[in-house]
């Protein structure tokens, strides 16, 4: 087996804000024209793996190989060992059973808010259920990542809408998300900041602190 970084908590700050600048024309054009384009671009922003090393201590070679996922990986050249690894070992991507041209298609979508049912499914072919599953990872991570990463929002002349709600863990998420965890958060009404803090309880002496 192969010793793999997680990729994850790149998806969010790094990847997001290129695909937002993105047009639909280059998407198609430079990215998910073919599997090896996409997988191209996936290494140069940094969520697929671009070098691997086995648990043996040897750096593994890419190669091509059958029984995989997207039939290209990693293998050990280590005549003792000789295993191998799919290329989206720690990826977002890991335990996915999709194509990874459909799976960037289904985050630009994601990010430019066309995120209906009717539409994933016309334009990626995917059942609801699939549908709802990847809506909800994608934002389960998104959640997370301003849950580590929180900022101050707000200000004089500010109005900031606050809520709450529960969160738990998705069918591919590998968060630190508690199950049935309960975050406070809200948005700034102008900037559209956001914040969002894992809480306990939703008790005022819990909940006034955090606003103050």
């Amino acid at each position: 087996m192969a010793v793999a970084p997680s990729f994850q908590p790149l998806l969010v700050p790094t990847i997001f804000p290129v695909i937002e600048e993105m047009t639909l024309k280059q998407l198609f054009r430079n990215i998910i024209i073919d599997e090896d384009t996409c997988i191209a671009w996936l290494k140069s922003n940094g969520l697929l793996a671009t070098g691997m090393m086995c648990k043996c201590g040897r750096i593994m070679r890419p190669g091509t190989f059958s029984g995989i996922a997207d039939g290209k990986g990693w293998r050990c050249p280590e005549k003792s060992c000789k295993k191998f690894a799919s290329m989206r070992i720690g990826s977002f991507f890991e335990d996915a059973h999709i194509p990874l041209t459909e799976l960037v298609g289904f985050l630009y979508f994601w990010a430019d808010n066309l995120q209906t049912t009717a539409f994933l499914h016309k334009n990626l072919g995917w059942g609801e259920h699939t549908i709802t599953d990847w809506k909800n990872f994608v934002r389960d991570l998104c959640v997370e990542e301003f849950l580590v990463n929180p900022q101050p929002i707000g200000g004089p002349g500010h109005i900031v809408e606050i809520d709450e709600s529960k969160f738990g863990h998705r069918k591919y998420s590998r968060g630190r998300m508690l199950s049935g965890q309960w975050v406070f958060g809200g948005i700034d009404g102008e900037t559209k900041d956001i914040f969002m803090i894992p809480v306990q309880d939703r008790s005022a002496a819990t909940l006034v602190p955090l606003i103050q």
